[in-house]
Parts: structure tokens; sequence; C-alpha cells
């Protein structure tokens, strides 16, 4: 299932900085970032789920926000109707700063939002919705609970995530880190190319794929992220089809 790793320093430039990694169905037909709503405009981008229409990841300009979505395990019982998408979360958060309250229609979730201030976390486990502000430093986000060190992935590298620098700005692209190298992003850069490495249905691996009940989620892409009081830079990089991590973040 999805990973989130950020960072959060609400008096530097850029007050959230991460990089979410993208869990899915390969089956399941998905955009790139663009600005897929026209209800939002321009101002609304985002990595667009041609199934059901939402958005796992989105940003926002006018003011500065950014949201994504990652699934939770439980199993509560479809409301009447049926499911709405948990990809209209992303998108009213990005765009309104709506956080969710009370039941919800969808699935269970994990939803990050950033803003200038900082980064918020929503839950819907399916018998409560709740929000909580991050503490400033870094956090590790999957199914579970924040930094759940019960989760093996997040035991493994949130510690290594914690103790190279903090970001504090955009990951930057091929051209420019090729002239500049991969500033303050290269630690981070480098645990991601390490923990490729392992094999994809290793519980420790963060590049990944798994089998729930019985369907295939692959790591499909790579988002960075950053936030600052005027601006969102939302760099994304293709895995699905890379011959390597290595070789697709050097694409960017």
């Amino acid at each position: 299932m999805c990973t989130v790793v950020v960072s959060i320093a609400p008096d530097s430039d850029w007050p959230v900085v991460f990089f979410g990694l993208r869990d899915e169905s390969p089956d399941r037909p998905w955009d790139e970032p663009g600005a897929w709503w026209p209800e939002h405009g321009d101002r609304v981008t985002g990595v667009h789920d041609r199934e059901a229409g939402g958005a796992w990841l989105a940003v926002a300009t006018r003011p500065s926000r950014a949201s994504v979505v990652l699934n939770r395990h439980e199993e509560p019982p479809a409301p009447e109707g049926g499911w709405a998408t948990r990809g209209s979360l992303p998108l009213r958060a990005a765009a309104d700063g709506a956080l969710p309250v009370g039941p919800q229609r969808t699935r269970t979730f994990n939803l990050l939002t950033a803003d200038r201030g900082g980064a918020t976390h929503s839950i819907w486990d399916g018998t409560a919705t709740r929000s909580t502000r991050l503490d400033p430093g870094v956090h590790m986000l999957t199914h579970a609970a924040p930094d759940d060190r019960s989760v093996p992935r997040v035991d493994r590298w949130l510690p290594r995530f914690r103790d190279v620098a903090p970001l504090s700005g955009p990951l930057a692209s091929a051209a420019a880190a090729d002239a500049g190298g991969e500033g303050d992003w290269a630690p981070w850069l480098d645990l991601i190319r390490e923990s490729s490495a392992l094999a994809a249905d290793d519980d420790d691996a963060l590049i990944r794929s798994d089998l729930v009940d019985g369907k295939l989620f692959s790591s499909l892409s790579l988002s960075a992220v950053a936030v600052s009081a005027t601006s969102v830079a939302h760099r994304h990089i293709r895995l699905d089809g890379a011959p390597s991590v290595t070789e697709a973040l050097a694409r960017r």
C-alpha cells in the first residue's frame, strides 16, 4: 500500500516537503498530473484516476495546498447507495482546505493535507473521522497510524529518514540536477534507491508489490511535493515500465 514521507518545518521558506509512493493496481487506468477537473480551473492539478474520476494526490495554488490519500485496511459495511471514491478527498482538501468530518461514504483512509502552516493527518477508520496537526519533524505514513513502528517498512526506514537532513525545498528537474546535483534531496533519494534493491514483496520494501484480497498492487509512481506560502511544486516520476528506480529518478 502507499507510502508518504513528510518533512515539516513551519518556519522555513518551504514549510512542508514530502514524497509519496503510489501503490495501485497496474490494470487501473490513470493520468499523470494535470488540470483534469474543469470545475477547479487550472489552479488544481493532480494524478487523475480515470476509473472513478478523482485524484490520488492533488495540489493547488492561490492559496498553496497539497493533499494525498492512502488506503487503510478496515472494512466497514457498505453505505446505502454504494461507496463514494476516496479520490474526491485530496481534491476538496487541496482546492478548498476542506478536511473530512463525520461518518464517511468512502472506504477507510488516511489523508495528508499540507499548507503554509504545516500538515494535518486525517483518518477515517470506519467508526470515526479525526484530524490531527502533525508536529514539526519527519513523519512516515502508510495504512496505519503516523510513524507506526509495527509496520515493517516504517520501522526500518523512518529512523533512516530522520537521521539525514530534512528537505528544504522542491526536487529539481533532471536538467537542473545535472547542473547542480540533487541538493538536499540527495540523501532521501539515496534511501529510495537503496530500498529498491529489496524484493518488491519484502515487508520492508518501499518500492513494493502486494497481493490484497488476491489483487496485485504495485508502486507505480513517485510524487515529490513542496509547499510554500506563495507556491506549490509537484515533480512526478513514473516507476511503471522504468528499467530501474535509479533510471526513473534520472529521467525526472
